[in-house]
């Protein structure tokens, strides 16, 4: 019989530090010479250079399946078995039951392996070995990343907005004098408590390029991405959250759930390599913590028609109904007839929609600054008198409030951890005993597929629950720092927006009343990293 052959070379990444023999031209060279000795016809060669054998979403390899199943192609030859793949499940799908039922046969020369042969029992042995291989190279490739990263190699395909990749590789980053100062700008409009998307209509009115255009235009090339080439609140926001800009590296924050499977998720903060002070930071640590302060709480103010944000402006929410409050200009009449004008801020709800949704909660700006104002001296003096005896008391009331969660959160982790271990044995276990003839193929395949999909919900909960985790641990380090914040404004005599913004998470105001003749009002100040102290 005449085949009409599908040759299919692969060569990844991994396989390059093995020289020569493994080479795309040593592959084809090996492949023609086998279909030439044979008299068959050469169809296509597919080719998929630098891609990992534990995928088979490969393009090419996707292109043959589709001349086989076509019938463009009745049989596929290959140098030996780890060209075609390195997951043996999935192997044993395309040789054991694809191919036979498309009639197509498969060789793999190297491995001696036939499917016109009948006698072909070394092949699922064969394939464990291939992926034993792809196991330990992944362990291999995984800790050579670790290891730059710890070391302040800089990994990533282009260099953060601002800066530039140093060609002598220490330090990693050199500041970009031309961006710099757009990057320095973002943060100080952050730090008044300007939005994400009002500083990014703010960047595009003004015409500045957004980073991932800025970078094309500096390498001389067109921009490939389509759409809108302007800045975003996303792009905004993620600028922000870049620790570069303090001069660390942060890498390995995403990796695959398994080796074979290289869907890409979020990894645990734990699991992060941070690098400190490897090159020239862009902005001060104080600017950086005002702004991350904000980030971690989202927009914070709203700004009028001529850009400006009130003093309180996103601090402020209703006792009641807790929606947010309104920054208005107001005025009432004296007994002489003058008209004070003030400022004070009005219950969004009762605004929008009057008596039937709340109450006006109407309150002078003046209350407010002279409130905070008074109460930060409070603390500020509390600290200096005994310092010791405030850390103690706070950390009781937050530690009361998230040991129990974090014991919870601990369990709950440790319990899908254990499952994923269990998961990453059972997948194994059913592949060799499906080779002992233990269990049908069919059976294999179908659970299989149910334990990667548990495998893959498992593992981007367990990210989740471990980022939570970090969150419930910094308590400490939260404290002192409200504590160091206090103390540096002890000797402050007026109020302004950075240092509302540094210290003041949210500010609860409830309706005033008339009690005795005596008009009464709560307000409660929730302290930024610390909450209520009273």
């Amino acid at each position: 019989m005449t085949y009409q052959v599908g040759a299919y070379l692969r060569l990844s990444r991994d396989d390059e530090r093995d020289g020569e023999s493994l080479s795309i031209e040593n592959q084809r060279a090996i492949v023609t010479d086998y279909i030439t000795k044979n008299g068959w016809t050469l169809i296509d060669s597919y080719i998929d250079d630098g891609l990992t054998g534990t995928n088979f979403d490969r393009p090419q390899f996707q292109r043959m399946i589709d001349d086989v199943r076509n019938g463009r192609i009745n049989c596929v030859v290959v140098k030996d078995l780890s060209r075609f793949g390195r997951n043996y499940i999935q192997i044993g799908e395309y040789t054991d039951y694809l191919f036979p039922t498309l009639g197509c046969r498969f060789i793999a020369i190297n491995d001696g392996i036939d499917t016109l042969e009948k006698e072909n029992e070394l092949m699922p042995f064969k394939n464990l070995v291939n992926e034993w291989y792809s196991r330990d190279q992944s362990k291999k490739v995984k800790s050579a990343k670790i290891a730059r990263a710890k070391n302040g190699y800089f990994m990533g395909a282009y260099a953060p907005y601002g800066y530039i990749k140093n060609a002598q590789k220490q330090p990693p980053l050199l500041i970009d004098e031309h961006a710099a100062p757009t990057v320095r700008r973002i943060f100080e409009m952050r730090a008044t408590g300007m939005g994400y998307r009002t500083i990014a209509t703010k960047l595009n009115e003004e015409q500045v390029i957004p980073p991932r255009e800025y970078y094309y235009n500096s390498i001389g090339k067109p921009n490939p991405k389509k759409g809108l080439k302007v800045w975003s609140d996303v792009v905004v926001r993620e600028l922000l959250k870049n620790e570069a800009y303090i001069g660390n590296i942060v890498q390995m924050r995403k990796g695959t759930i398994s080796y074979k499977n290289k869907t890409q998720v979020n990894r645990p903060e734990e699991e992060w390599v941070r690098a400190v002070g490897t090159h020239e930071p862009i902005v001060s640590m104080e600017l950086w913590e005002t702004a991350r302060k904000l980030g971690s709480r989202g927009t914070v103010g709203k700004s009028n028609k001529d850009g400006e944000i009130s003093l309180f402006s996103g601090l402020l929410k209703c006792g009641d109904c807790g929606r947010s409050m309104k920054f208005i200009r107001d005025s009432n009449t004296r007994k002489d007839g003058h008209r004070n004008n003030h400022h004070a801020y009005i219950c969004c709800g009762y605004s929008q929609a009057g008596k039937a949704v709340c109450s006006p909660h109407r309150t002078r700006e003046s209350i407010f600054s002279d409130l905070i104002l008074s109460d930060i001296r409070e603390k500020a003096q509390l600290i200096s008198f005994d310092e010791n005896a405030i850390i103690a008391e706070i950390k009781r009331k937050k530690q009361a409030d998230t040991t129990s969660e974090q014991k919870a959160i601990e369990k709950k982790l440790q319990t899908l951890r254990h499952r994923l271990s269990e998961l990453e044995r059972l997948i194994s276990k059913l592949y060799e005993e499906m080779v002992l003839g233990d269990i049908p193929r069919e059976m294999v395949l179908d659970m299989t597929e149910k334990y990667k999909k548990e495998q893959q919900e498992k593992s981007m909960l367990a990210a989740q629950l471990a980022e939570q985790l970090t969150h419930s641990q910094e308590v400490d380090n939260d404290i002192h720092e409200w504590v160091s914040l206090i103390r540096s404004s002890m000797g402050i005599d007026k109020l302004d927006r950075e240092l509302l913004i540094k210290l003041v998470d949210k500010i609860v105001v409830g309706q005033k009343t008339v009690v005795d003749g005596v008009e009464r009002q709560e307000i409660t100040i929730i302290y930024s990293l610390v909450g209520q102290i009273d």
